[in-house]
């Protein structure tokens, strides 16, 4: 064979594979809502905390997100817990300690803070975003215990169980781009070590949990209709970061107010 035909057979070989790498195991083709102009800032986390000490699975973990509101709400920029290059951590750390600056400042229920994280159920819900067609993402989901990953109401990652630090991965394809339904839910219920990250990864890229752009949180980005946000507490809403400030400014200007009367 010919030196020219060879690298060329090798070529279409490697292609090949490079393809084959990229199969997707899920293949979804219609989004939920159209791409916003603006990126993502992070998913909706929600906590249901002090809950039944026999929860060991995603079904019970369910069944308790269904039956009724969620004890607190705040914004998730990524889902890396606890935040850093440790997987795990301890189950009696409080959600002072494990949740970051922004989804302390986002937090609709304060009381939860002094809260370890033994018992209790997460769930992060919004929308994830695909920006160009046929896109291809590696997605990755460890946790200690149990989770889960849907998209567009399918479950295409479940790490059910009691189990160390640990979790499967998988390939999706997006073929149009626009807003994709996104849950990942979440429990702890034994001693001693907690952890959950979800990780993605672009076309190959090793996935990383550093995909706040692409998520869009429920409460700004989903149609009234959404039965998730069922969850939230009427009244309840989970400011964004950059409203705080204009709600400080409001607030002392009704103050100076007041004092001039």
């Amino acid at each position: 064979m010919k030196s020219s035909a060879k690298f060329l057979l090798t070529t279409a070989s490697a292609l090949l594979l490079s393809v084959n790498a990229l199969a997707a195991d899920y293949t979804f083709t219609t989004p939920s809502l159209a791409l916003p102009a603006t990126s993502g800032n992070g998913l909706t986390g929600q906590l249901w905390t002090n809950v039944d000490p026999n929860t060991d699975s995603l079904a019970q973990a369910q069944a308790i997100i269904a039956g009724g509101y969620a004890t607190a709400n705040f914004l998730a920029t990524t889902i890396d817990y606890p935040v850093g290059p440790a997987g795990s951590t301890s189950v009696y750390s409080t959600y002072g300690t494990v949740l970051d600056a922004t989804a302390q400042a986002t937090l609709d229920n304060t009381s939860v803070l002094p809260d370890d994280v033994l018992n209790t159920v997460m769930r992060f819900a919004g929308f994830f975003g695909v920006q160009s067609a046929n896109e291809i993402w590696t997605f990755s989901l460890p946790s200690d215990d149990g989770s889960a990953l849907d998209i567009q109401g399918t479950r295409v990652l479940s790490n059910d169980g009691i189990h160390g630090f640990s979790g499967p991965t998988l390939t999706v394809e997006f073929t149009t781009p626009g807003l994709y339904a996104m849950n990942v839910l979440f429990f702890e219920s034994q001693p001693f070590d907690w952890g959950l990250e979800l990780r993605g990864g672009l076309n190959g890229a090793t996935p990383t949990t550093a995909i706040s752009s692409r998520l869009y949180n429920l409460i700004t980005y989903a149609d009234p209709n959404d039965d998730r946000l069922g969850s939230i507490q009427p009244n309840n809403s989970v400011p964004e970061p950059a409203s705080l400030p204009l709600l400080g400014a409001a607030l002392l200007g009704a103050f100076a107010y007041l004092r001039r009367r």
